[in-house]
């Protein structure tokens, strides 16, 4: 019976196992090596003795876990990475989590230390429920891990099914006697104590499985609404404040930490771009969510750099990326299509992050890659004659090279243009007549011509380091902020075009601006309104969580995981609640009745029913005298007691006591089975006497004493 028990804990362990897998949205066949090698461990050392049994199965599974990495194609060294930051990446990371190491070995220790502190548990003779607690849990945990996605019906009826097998195996037998085959039928059957235990347990899963947000991670199939959109009210005005600032201010320290370092890094290192233009300027719409750190969307091609960002300033908490971002080793909240990273919480002056990206192609790559569509739009339609004329004949990359060769050499370059803002008219008049504007008109034109040929193009917004200060580690500064556009790729990728001056314009004359143009949007962050003293400062909220020192982010799950504990708890905490108050009013009721002989007959029905908890089978036709002889042998302390007690009920039973005798023997019956509960309560250690207060036999018509008051 102890091996049935201890293969149906197994079997219970590869149902977690199958349900973990998920949490990355695949069948991982690795994640079930670890509950059955902790079965096949426990089975083998089963007539050992305890300690060495949970010894070898404590080192079996250690070895299981690194099995399950090695086989998942990591090493050795990602177990302990795994097992330190695994579950906040897990807990932080989008569905579904990546495909990592680290991350499968946290999922392997969860699928096997359940497993292997559940079939240790069902080796044991004085335990036949516990078993069942530590796959529940991981059952949970690992549902809730893998949101959205629920666990299979049949695997649920699995799980149901070997929960009640190894619920239904008692060990126990009968002390001081051999059983024979009846009592092993007898025994092997689930009493109704077990069922409701099963049934509140499987309830409470249910319940807690349902209720853990499902829908709180984010499901790349369903874009919901994010709970964080980007700080960036205008970029492009952000950006010419930053350039302008005075004096420059050091940002960012980049460092090479590739294997093969380069003598000189990238130049340009965009932090966010953007491509919705609403006749007035360049709108942010990028809604950010928490991920973990890992940002590819596919796989990193081979022009691949790792570098350290150390942030030597507390303005900024982007990370710049010199072309698609690969992995951060911070968690980090993003978009949907990585094109934005901040760090959270917010680095202090002097942290230092470890970043893998790509590089972004050059305008070569323009030669063997097709170029993204993009539907012209209204706005960009009122360009397309202009962009036609521009761009002559040719292939589409050379019609947009010749464009930018164009606005490049004979257009001319004015930061104090007038007619400079980024409303569509002045853009029209810049294209059509003056070709003289500020470098943002330059980007946006050139982005707008691009879109109306129908080529995907949007702009961009980070630094531009010059050559002559890029060496393998170099600072950016305030003074690098610049705007470009860039032209989408096939594969994902962007290209950077240039259709700026190299040289700002030297001659004085300066077209007028026409009588009806827009004033230029002013080259400062916008004000913002004022607050409303009564209104809740968002700003402030988010400031303070962001800052908290990391507090913010497990403050948050450790509420969570109350919240969660509490509903797995609720049902358990009701039924031992309602079990408690049933006998406790039973027992009230039996004392309070007016008839002095009936609170006599209630005080020994009592203390049947404490002799019935605590595991005493009364036969339907015993007297009073036997039941008190049969109570010897279970707590010879109270065998005097017990005698007194059921010699009181007898004298008022088949007797005529008068009733001022009657009386004083009520009070001294309730006081004798008072002591009688105390003594044994006394001769417990806490499990059992956990297990005799919540004790159903005496309320179960199969079990309960026959003695009624």
């Amino acid at each position: 019976m102890a091996l049935i028990r201890v293969l149906a804990a197994t079997a219970l362990g590869v149902v977690v196992a199958v349900v973990g897998g998920h949490v990355f949205d695949e069948l991982l066949l690795e994640l079930v090596i670890g509950p059955i090698l902790v079965g096949a461990a426990t089975l083998a050392l089963i007539r050992m003795r305890r300690r060495w049994r949970v010894l070898g199965v404590a080192v079996v599974g250690a070895l299981a876990v690194v099995v399950t990495v090695l086989v998942a194609g990591g090493d050795v060294g990602d177990v302990v990475p795994g097992l330190r930051s695994g579950p906040q990446r897990l807990l932080s990371t989008e569905w579904p989590s990546p495909l990592e190491p680290t991350m499968i070995a946290t999922v392997a220790l969860l699928v096997t230390a359940s497993a292997a502190v559940s079939t240790l548990l069902a080796a044991e003779p004085r335990f036949r429920l516990a078993p069942l607690a530590p796959p529940l849990v991981a059952l949970v945990a690992v549902a809730a891990l893998g949101a959205p996605v629920r666990p299979s019906t049949p695997l649920l009826i699995a799980a149901a099914v070997l929960a009640m097998v190894t619920a239904a195996i008692d060990l126990r037998a009968p002390a001081g006697s051999v059983e024979s085959s009846e009592d092993r039928r007898r025994r092997l059957a689930p009493d109704r104590g077990v069922v409701v235990t099963a049934v509140v347990v499987a309830a409470a899963s249910a319940l807690v499985a349902g209720s853990l947000a499902w829908a709180d991670r984010a499901d790349p199939r369903d874009i919901d609404e994010a709970e964080l959109s980007a700080v960036l009210v205008d970029p492009i005005e952000a950006t010419i404040a930053l350039r302008t600032a005075e004096p420059p201010i050091d940002l960012l320290t980049i460092d090479d930490r590739s294997l093969l370092s380069r003598p000189a890094m990238p130049g340009r290192w965009r932090i966010a771009a953007f491509d919705r233009y609403d006749g007035q300027r360049w709108v942010p719409d990028l809604e950010l969510r928490p991920i973990g750190g890992r940002l590819a969307l596919a796989e990193p091609g081979p022009d691949a750099i790792r570098y350290e960002v150390r942030f030597d300033s507390d303005d900024i908490d982007l990370v710049p990326f010199p072309g698609r971002p690969i992995a951060v080793d911070r968690d980090v909240d993003t978009d949907l299509d990585r094109v934005a990273v901040r760090v959270v919480p917010s680095p202090a002056v002097g942290d230092v992050i470890l970043v893998d990206a790509e590089v972004a192609p050059t305008l070569e790559a323009l030669d063997t890659t097709p170029l993204a569509e993009r539907a012209i739009d209204d706005r960009a339609a009122t360009f397309t004659d202009r962009a036609e004329s521009l761009a002559g004949d040719g292939s589409t990359p050379e019609r947009l090279a010749r464009i930018a060769r164009t606005m490049r050499e004979q257009w001319s370059l004015d930061p104090q243009a007038p007619g400079g803002g980024q409303q569509q008219a002045l853009l029209e008049r810049f294209v059509t007549d003056t070709q003289r504007g500020t470098r943002e008109q330059f980007v946006t034109a050139f982005v707008l011509l691009a879109r109306s040929l129908g080529v995907d193009a949007r702009v961009a917004i980070g630094f531009d380091v010059p050559p002559e200060e890029r060496a393998s580690r170099f600072e950016i500064r305030s003074d690098h902020a610049q705007v470009w556009p860039e032209v989408g790729l096939n594969d994902g990728s962007w290209v950077a075009f240039d259709p700026v001056p190299t040289q700002e314009a030297q001659d004085d004359t300066e077209p007028q601006p026409q009588p009806d143009a827009q004033s230029p949007a002013a080259a400062q962050p916008p004000i913002a309104p004022p607050a409303d003293d009564d209104a809740p400062d968002d700003e402030v909220v988010l400031d303070e969580d962001r800052t908290g020192g990391g507090w913010g982010t497990f403050g948050r799950w450790v509420v969570r995981g109350a919240v969660v504990g509490g509903l797995a708890l609720a049902p358990i905490l009701v039924a031992v609640g309602a079990i408690l108050m049933i006998k406790w009013l039973r027992r009230r009721r039996r004392l309070r009745v007016a008839d002095p002989v009936g609170r006599v007959r209630g005080a020994w029905a009592n203390a049947t029913d404490v002799f019935v908890d605590a595991g005493v089978t009364i036969a339907p036709a015993w007297t009073d005298d036997r039941i008190a002889d049969q109570v010897a042998a279970l707590a010879p302390t109270v065998h005097h007691e017990s005698q007194r007690l059921a010699a009181m009920s007898s004298s008022v039973t088949f007797g005529s006591p008068s009733s001022d005798d009657a009386l004083g023997l009520a009070f001294d019956a309730a006081a004798t089975a008072e002591r009688i509960e105390s003594t044994i309560s006394s001769g417990f250690t806490r499990r059992q006497r956990i297990r005799w207060r919540l004790s159903l036999r005496s309320l179960r018509s199969g079990t309960r004493s026959p003695v009624v008051p």
